[in-house]
């Protein structure tokens, strides 16, 4: 999988010091009516039980020059909790401080349902806001790298 390029994503959910979040590429469009996305989440990880007992979570897709974001909730940092959203600035998203600020896109939703599926959790969330950074270009992750696109 690693020779397909797919948008890098970091999905948080939480509130106020329980806030928990981790990188994600497996996350895609499901339907346009109801707005429904899907992002797939190890189910070993904090943010996997954070995100079943919140019912709320936010699909940020990173931009060109948030290498530190993902890094960071990729767990390559000694950060974990709180404790990765410190060094990042947030806006609220569907009511809650869990947009990531100059991502290209964030996506607010409410959990919706679950399918278990080996070592992973699919999440499927009903959006309820969309902020977008119109001149923010995508990150991309494609054979382990990291790449930006030239559009």
């Amino acid at each position: 999988m690693r020779h397909y390029a797919a948008g890098v994503t970091v999905v948080t959910t939480g509130t106020g010091d329980e806030r928990r979040g981790v990188t994600a590429t497996a996350f895609t469009s499901v339907t346009m009516e109801p707005p429904t996305v899907l992002v797939c989440i190890n189910r070993n990880g904090a943010t996997n039980t954070a995100l079943r007992s919140c019912e709320i979570f936010c699909v940020n897709i990173l931009a060109v020059g948030q290498d530190e974001a993902c890094a960071t909730f990729s767990g390559q940092r000694a950060l974990h909790g709180a404790g990765q959203f410190a060094p990042f600035e947030w806006l609220p998203c569907a009511g809650r401080p869990l947009a990531l600020k100059g991502a290209l896109a964030s996506i607010g939703c409410t959990l919706t349902g679950t399918i278990e599926q080996g070592t992973h959790t699919v999440f499927l969330g009903r959006v309820e806001e969309v902020l977008i950074s119109p001149s923010a270009r995508p990150l991309i992750h494609y054979d382990r790298v990291l790449h930006s696109v030239g559009l």
